[in-house]
């Protein structure tokens, strides 16, 4: 196990990792939990890099010069070759909005704080992960964040092994304990963000740091071996996307890799299976698969408007094999390994200027000064345009002159009222309310239940303990109450099993007994309460509905037709029934956005001018709320004000 020497078994767990990852892309139901192959390999970078930092560190040869250059020849030329693939791709397939978050990404992962967006990305309306053809630059972004502070660390404790096995050590501890409660409490941070990931590294980082200053005992090699890959298998078979990851989950994947590196190259696994040199082949080609594979599978969903068929998947992955070898082969090991002393001088600048000219192109199209082939059709400007117009930045109290206040409670459905309400207290010149909205999208407003995805039900509480504050007057609840029946992830509070809740059953008539109980405390204490019901919602309404990307071209097939106000009704009625006996019980009032969004027979899905009405299939666009939703209006003002003012019409 000399520091220096090549490790072909770890190029073959390279191998097992990339693989377990391209198959979780393509095949989810095959590998579960295969994107713990990205542990693997943050384990495997730590050992790797840090070996070769505590080897120049004991020659003294090391220079953060030497080692960035190193890391640019590495990095840069299989991203910068994907990158631009990536923006030719999009700029034939997306549309403006799309093409604009595309560019976002671009330079997010030329500046390797791909998963520093993708964590602020992260919320209700975010885009579904499966369509970011550059979602899984965010593990090259933990990664280059660490070896930007790692190398600087171990430099200081250069001539003090002693102490720098402690901050090693506590460094990774802090990691981990960091890990564990992100994972309980902010899930997105846990994945994405450096802070719960570094421990990963480190764990690498201590097994090269025993193997230069210290020594391993080599007993029980074999056991190793065997222990470490039965870990790394058990995380590809047990793990799935419901599990609380990282958590105390990532150590399966973490300390496998850490048994099976220190078990030696000698050791049984290692030497026949891992060093294989089928194995050897694609660990080598690894990186350039990794970045190759996830753009062909994200933009094959793009043009399928779903997952592709499985002979496609099938074919991508052979491409994305093929990519990558050609990559290799043409690309990374001329630049990295080229004995032309012009070509070792020119290298870096040119690979660092390159990748600055894709940030500079990415922020060309988040900024709309660069559009794709589709901006040339005017209707699917107006589809973009839709989608974007979305005005809610979070929850808010705007003071009134009343000494009263009014909450607006619920999810997205209720957010998006906002630009409503935002335009008449922006008008209004009399007294007002003071307005307190308090919302969280995809989080029903019904106590007792809780969302795999969501976290919801400490907002309830929150929300319900707020209504209760002597100052509010009225309380206006709003919801998406048919996506509360088809998502099937509500679960009840404290279930440890997480089953499933199926509503409207008569096994669980007690979440909405609940719902009507808190409610009635409300009205009891003489508040004014408010239930807005479903408002419109069906793939009818969703302007993407109409976008055709046939073969690698945009096209749009026909114009937006009415949803039948019949076929909404059916759709929204056992919920809306429900709720509107639930109001009549309490004595809430009841509003019913059909009433205003729609005709007696049909909900139009465009204006007058032949603009979409509709974000999407059930949220209404800023524009059209702002002007055409009034129900609101009226729980602004003083009650009886409003009764004067209906007494006198």
């Amino acid at each position: 196990m000399a520091a220096h020497v090549y490790r072909p078994d770890v190029d073959g767990l390279r191998a097992l990792a990339v693989l377990a990852v391209v198959a979780f892309h393509a095949f989810p139901q095959a590998a579960p939990g295969g994107f713990a192959g990205v542990d693997v390999f943050f384990v495997i970078s730590g050992f790797l890099i840090s070996g070769i930092i505590f080897e120049d560190l004991k020659s003294a040869r090391f220079t953060f010069t030497g080692f960035y250059w190193r890391r640019v020849r590495r990095i840069f030329p299989a991203l910068v070759l994907v990158l631009t693939v990536c923006l030719g791709l999009g700029w034939l397939v997306l549309l403006p909005d799309e093409y604009a978050r595309l560019g976002k990404h671009v330079a997010g992962g030329a500046g390797f704080i791909s998963n520093v967006l993708l964590w602020q990305e992260s919320g209700y309306f975010d885009v579904a992960a499966e369509l970011k053809p550059l979602l899984h630059l965010w593990s090259l972004g933990v990664e280059e964040q660490y070896y930007l502070v790692w190398p600087l660390a171990l430099y200081l404790l250069r001539r003090r092994p002693r102490p720098m096995l402690w901050m090693i050590a506590g460094v990774a501890a802090l990691s981990f304990a960091a890990n564990l409660w992100l994972t309980l409490h902010k899930p997105g941070a846990a994945f994405f963000l450096p802070v719960g990931r570094f421990w990963e590294l480190l764990a690498g980082s201590l097994l090269a740091y025993f193997l230069h200053y210290g020594r391993l005992p080599q007993a029980q090699r074999e056991l190793k071996a065997w222990a470490g890959m039965s870990m790394i298998c058990a995380s590809l078979v047990l793990l799935d996307k419901g599990r609380a990851f990282p958590g105390w989950w990532a150590l399966l994947p973490v300390l496998g890799s850490v048994l099976v590196i220190w078990a030696g190259a000698e050791a049984w696994i290692n030497r026949r299976i891992l060093a294989h040199p089928a194995a050897v082949f694609v660990g080598l080609i690894s990186y350039p698969l990794y970045l190759w594979h996830w753009p062909l599978l994200a933009y094959a969903r793009v043009v399928y408007e779903g997952e592709a068929p499985w002979t496609t998947r099938l074919a991508l992955c052979a491409l994305s094999v093929l990519a990558a070898w050609l990559t290799y082969e043409l690309i990374e090991k001329k630049l990295r390994f080229s004995k032309l002393p012009a070509m070792r001088r020119i290298a870096v600048p040119a690979l660092a200027a390159s990748m600055a000219g894709l940030a500079a192109v990415g922020l060309a199209a988040v900024q709309s000064r660069l559009l794709p082939q589709s901006a040339s059709l005017a209707s699917v400007r107006e589809i973009s345009s839709a989608f974007n117009d979305w005005d809610y930045s979070g929850d808010r109290i705007i003071p009134g002159n009343t000494g009263r206040a009014v909450l607006f409670l619920g999810d997205s459905h209720m957010q998006h009222y906002w630009p409503r309400i935002k335009k008449v207290l922006a008008e209004r010149t009399g007294p007002v309310h003071t307005v307190i909205l308090k919302t969280a999208g995809g989080c029903a407003p019904l106590p007792g239940i809780e969302r795999k995805s969501g976290r919801c039900s400490r907002f309830v509480d929150e929300a319900f303990s707020l209504a209760r504050q002597p100052e509010i007057e009225t309380v206006v609840i709003a919801a998406s109450w048919v996506g509360l029946l088809q998502r099937g992830d509500y679960y009840k509070v404290g279930d440890p099993e997480q089953a499933p809740l199926l509503l409207l059953t008569r096994e669980t008539e007690w979440v909405l007994q609940g719902f009507e109980a808190a409610l009635a405390e409300l009205t009891a204490a003489g508040k004014h309460v408010v239930l807005v019901l479903s408002s419109p919602r069906g793939s009818a309404l969703d302007p993407k509905s109409v976008i055709d990307r046939d073969g690698m071209a945009v096209q749009v097939r026909g114009a937006l037709a009415p949803l039948r106000r019949a076929d909404l009704a059916a759709l929204t009625a056992p919920i809306d029934g429900r709720l509107r006996r639930i109001a009549d019980a309490v004595g809430a009032a009841v509003i019913d956005p059909a009433d205003w969004l729609c005709s007696p027979a049909l909900c139009p899905s465009v204006d007058e001018m032949g603009r979409p009405l509709y974000k999407d299939e059930s949220h209404l666009r800023a524009s059209v709320a702002r002007e055409r939703f009034g129900a609101v209006d009226p729980y602004l003002f003083p009650r009886e004000l409003n009764e004067k003012r209906t007494s006198s019409e």
